[in-house]
């Protein structure tokens, strides 16, 4: 059966000469004068493949091209742009418009035959397509509404992708991140209730879920749920974060009101980065919405753009080799805790920790085996602390913990646990067993102190008093 194609051009001679070297090679030729007459006939004779010129009275090239690149019932079907223009911004806009092959005018026949031969059974035009295409009756009138329509969406995309582009400030604080996310999607999606988490490269930050109650009011019980359905690894982090819209609020009884969900994931480089999820009394068809893909294209880089900014700001103060905060970072954040706690009356406590024998692990087994030992101790503190606490590689085998609101009484707990979980802990490296231990001083603050350095050398004296008494043990002053 012969392969029909339907030449569309505006000039005579190029058409007639078009349809007669096309006839040559068997072909069933069909013909149009103009995009608009053009595109009625793609629904009436449903050709295999569809050649076109680009400047035309009515509707062009480009334009008739992105209207039937953009039904779906006429998405397949091969389209070869022809023209005289021949400028990058030409080809652009050709392949924004969705052509398949773009050819100048001035190619010989052969050509552009041979190219249509190639792309129609590059892409045969199924037959279930055709027979679905003749079912439909189209009116020219109809097509200025599909232009419209193309024209609005166009015009939609573009307004949303700039109130995205507009959220650039990735310093801010996640809530008020939120905020402004939520401010544009509310906007444009309909939902009751959604929320958004955003991933920290700091494995040791708290979680944060932050809830939108778009049209419903939801109690704390309903966003643990949501909490344990999404991250159901950190149940232990739950707190409740809410953003209020200006809309009337009904009262969510229980979390089985909610009836359709549309959850999002983000990733960079295969690392969960963050996820935003919907939720609806209704049983929404969330893919069916409109503008759904340019929200997830569109949150997707800017999610890339603030975790790679994070990432960033978090390896310069974090030690490469234990992950821990490094040393420079300490001064800031323990010059702060002092401050507060001086004008606040509240209590903070520094502890010094040193591997035992350390030189002797590097001299006996290696340095990757000294390596191996740093790294598994400091996951041992960073699993073992608490979210709130502070832990640094001070310099070379010795760590420093920083532990706000804490007196050094109640320091001693979980100091001596850590104690005890090194010692107790296997530590093999390349089949080589090694026991390992620390000894750890810690002091708190008091009124009399004079700056937070004070309080680091308090720290450090009862660190030697430790190391002084036989090593592995915990030993505290009160700073007093």
């Amino acid at each position: 059966m012969a392969k029909k194609v339907l030449i569309i051009d505006d000039s005579y001679t190029q058409l007639s000469s078009l349809k007669i070297f096309f006839k040559r090679e068997g072909f069933d030729v069909d013909t149009a004068k103009n995009g608009v007459e053009g595109f009625v006939k793609v629904y009436k004779n449903t050709p295999d493949v569809i050649i076109s010129d680009v400047l035309m009275p009515h509707l062009g090239g480009f334009q008739l091209c992105r209207l039937l690149k953009n039904n779906k019932e006429t998405h397949d079907i091969p389209f070869i742009m022809l023209t005289v223009l021949d400028k990058n911004l030409d080809k652009f806009w050709g392949s924004q418009s969705g052509a398949d092959i773009f050819l100048r005018k001035d190619y010989d026949m052969a050509t552009i035959v041979k190219a249509a031969i190639d792309i129609s059974e590059k892409m045969p035009v199924p037959d279930s397509v055709k027979k679905e295409l003749a079912t439909y009756e189209i009116e020219e009138d109809e097509i200025i509404s599909q232009i419209n329509k193309i024209l609005d969406d166009e015009l939609m995309k573009t307004t949303i992708t700039n109130k995205f582009r507009e959220i650039s400030d990735y310093t801010k604080d996640e809530k008020a991140t939120a905020v402004d996310i939520f401010n544009v999607i509310s906007a444009i999606a309909d939902y009751d209730l959604a929320c958004i988490y955003f991933v920290s490269p700091d494995n040791t930050a708290a979680k944060r879920l932050i809830f939108h109650e778009q049209n419903v009011s939801v109690d704390n019980e309903t966003m643990l749920s949501v909490w344990r359905q999404l991250l159901p690894d950190a149940a232990g982090d739950f707190k409740p974060e809410k953003i209020l819209s200006e809309n009337e609020k009904e009262q969510l009884s229980s979390f089985d009101d909610l009836l359709s969900k549309k959850e999002m994931d983000f990733y960079y480089e295969d690392t969960l980065i963050g996820k935003l999820c919907f939720y609806s009394k209704e049983n929404l068809r969330w893919n069916k919405m409109r503008f759904m893909n340019i929200i997830k294209s569109e949150l997707d880089l800017f999610l890339r753009l603030k975790y790679l900014y994070t990432k960033t700001c978090f390896l310069s103060i974090t030690d490469e080799l234990t992950q821990l905060y490094a040393r420079r970072h300490l001064k800031s954040v323990l010059s702060q805790e002092f401050e507060r706690a001086r004008r606040y009356g509240s209590f903070i406590t520094v502890a010094m920790i040193d591997i035992d024998d350390f030189k002797m692990v590097n001299d006996k087994y290696g340095h990757l085996a000294g390596d191996y030992v740093l790294k598994e101790v400091s996951k041992i503190f960073i699993n073992t602390l608490r979210k709130t606490d502070f832990v640094y590689r001070y310099g070379g085998e010795e760590i420093c913990i920083l532990m706000p609101e804490t007196t050094v009484q109640k320091a001693f707990i979980p100091l001596e646990r850590l104690r005890k979980t090194v010692e107790n802990r296997n530590f093999v490296f390349e089949d080589k067993k090694m026991h390992v231990t620390v000894s750890i001083g810690a002091a708190q603050y008091t009124k009399n102190a004079r700056n937070a350095a004070e309080l680091l050398e308090k720290a450090d004296a009862a660190l030697y008093t430790a190391k002084k008494s036989g090593k592995n043990m915990v030993i505290i002053t009160d700073g007093e």
